[in-house]
């Protein structure tokens, strides 16, 4: 009997010890099937904030635009039925924007026979004969745009006279050039334009946030002188920007925090004739030098830094800051060719 007892309470034990493992293996079942539905629930819901919904329409980022003759020009919206496939950018900004973005599809730029004006950190990506050469930025080759199957073509300004011809060949055509008044904002919305036709929000966030970063570092510096002048260099021509609404340099002052030296220089897009004696008339403490030109910084030095500038409180304070021309004067809008940019400045005035 007692012997029988000792059995009875072994297997009771073993059989709890059964029913234990059992629950608790059911336990970790739920569990991890619980876990398992709510990764994804979590995937499904990422996807939907990353995935765009199409038809999409999309509107330009300027309602309008006027070319060298006069002629009004009027951008349209697009409806996208689909996620573009096979994209042809004129704009290197815009270039940038995407790759920065991981944006795939690009199969045609204006590439100008390899000489053109392309960023350096995404020339060899985009300059080879996996990409077609749709021509330069002001003369374009039609047959080569039609022969690339187009759904989607992104221009801007330089392309704007020739935003009908394109529409032949794709409805899809998209202007996302903007102006001068609010550089910064119309840099986010052309990260956000392309972010939402290619699902690309978060990563435009993150992007959005390192170039929001650099402007106000740039600002922060830029207080702390008196003031400043835009110049470019070309040819041994000098053009002086002010800070005008029709100025193409107007953002170094208006968003980057730069103060004029001076305000009496003609607004325009190409900037007004300036001399060196000009320079030393409103002797500004920085003085920026775009170089147009795109060479190399000792040659355009040979020019700037004469007798005349020696006189000028920007040479003799060390604030001559030389400026890349190929991502100020080509490439401007690009969410990482901006931050270049910033960093140009930063880098010079320590």
């Amino acid at each position: 009997m007692k012997k029988w007892k000792f059995l009875t309470a072994a297997a009771l034990t073993l059989m709890l010890a059964a029913c234990g493992s059992d629950e608790e293996s059911k336990t970790e079942g739920t569990n991890d099937q619980a876990s398992t539905e709510q990764n994804a629930t979590d995937s499904k819901e990422n996807a939907a904030t990353e995935a765009p919904v199409f038809p999409m329409t999309v509107s330009p980022l300027t309602a309008g635009s006027e070319t060298e003759d006069g002629k009004s020009i009027t951008f349209e919206d697009v409806t996208f039925e689909e996620a573009p496939n096979n994209i042809i950018v004129f704009d290197y900004g815009f270039l940038d924007t995407l790759d920065a973005l991981g944006v795939e599809g690009i199969v045609g730029i204006a590439a100008n026979g390899g000489k053109g004006n392309i960023p350096t950190h995404i020339k060899e990506k985009y300059v080879n004969d996996s990409v077609a050469d749709v021509g330069s930025l002001k003369q374009i080759d039609f047959e080569k745009v039609a022969a690339a199957n187009p759904d989607a073509i992104f221009i801007s300004g330089r392309q704007a006279p020739f935003y009908e011809e394109l529409k032949e060949i794709t409805p899809n055509v998209v202007f996302i050039g903007s102006d001068n008044e609010n550089y910064v904002d119309g840099v986010f919305e052309t990260v956000d334009l392309a972010a939402q036709i290619f699902g690309k929000e978060e990563k435009a966030e993150e992007l959005k946030a390192n170039l929001q970063a650099k402007v106000d570092q740039v600002k922060e510096k830029a207080a702390g002188y008196e003031n400043a002048l835009v110049a470019m260099y070309n040819d041994k021509k000098i053009s002086g920007f002010d800070n005008g609404p029709d100025s193409r340099f107007a953002y170094v002052y208006n968003d980057f925090g730069f103060k004029p030296s001076t305000t009496e220089i003609t607004s325009s897009s190409h900037g007004s004739d300036f001399s060196y004696e000009s320079i030393l008339s409103v002797d500004p403490e920085v003085l920026l030098i775009i170089d147009r030109t795109a060479s190399d910084v000792e040659t355009i030095k040979a020019d700037i830094e004469n007798d005349i500038i020696k006189q000028t409180r920007a040479y003799k304070e060390g604030k001559i800051v030389y400026l890349d021309g190929v991502n100020w004067y080509f490439s401007s809008n690009g969410v990482t060719t901006e931050v270049d940019k910033l960093d140009e400045i930063l880098n010079e005035l320590k």
